[in-house]
């Protein structure tokens, strides 16, 4: 099955996703489901956080 699955493909689903998406975030939205918010991918406030390089 994922020897049929190539870029074009999933840019042709993203494309109809952002039309009409599918039922289970339909759902979950009239039902007032939040998303879990992603998790950040800034690095540098991380490193920030422990000036001295030491974690505890």
């Amino acid at each position: 099955m994922l020897d049929q699955i190539d870029t074009r493909f999933l840019e042709d689903l993203h494309r109809v996703w952002a039309d009409y998406p599918p039922l289970r975030r339909l759902a979950a939205a009239a039902l007032g489901h939040k998303p879990r918010s992603r998790a950040s991918k800034n690095y540098h406030a991380l490193i920030a956080m422990f000036p001295g390089g030491t974690i505890r």
